[in-house]
């Protein structure tokens, strides 16, 4: 292939001091940034506890989904017997119960679990 050579690449030649002035340039862009963002107020106390919030509401809506999950799962499989029995609805209350009870032991495990986690983490 004519003209390949022209195309190899060349070993670069890399000047620490410049390789380092440019480490340095971007830890200073970097921390400004930050400090613009207001990502480095934490360190001061000054900013908010954005981690800390997203964890409470992801734990608030996983335990709002498996409380209705189990009611609806149970009020589901009620009806669906019902219907198969020709039973009106003693299986549909009954299930729905046995649903709601679950839903409410998930709650608990899930408090109690918390509890244990946020009692380990005050021991460090």
């Amino acid at each position: 292939m004519p003209g390949a050579d022209a195309y190899q690449k060349r070993p670069m030649i890399v000047d620490s001091k410049k390789q380092a002035h440019r480490k340095d340039d971007f830890k200073k862009r970097l921390q400004d940034a930050r400090a613009k963002q207001g990502l480095d107020q934490k360190e001061n106390g000054t900013g908010s506890d954005d981690g800390q919030q997203g964890q409470s509401l992801s734990q608030g809506y996983r335990m709002g989904l498996e409380f209705v999950s189990a009611v609806a799962v149970g009020a589901f499989l009620g009806y669906w017997l019902d219907r198969w029995f020709g039973t009106t609805p003693i299986f549909l209350i009954a299930l729905l119960l046995v649903g709601t009870v679950t839903g409410i032991r998930n709650l608990m495990r899930l408090l109690v679990d918390q509890s244990d986690t946020d009692d380990r983490d005050d021991m460090k």
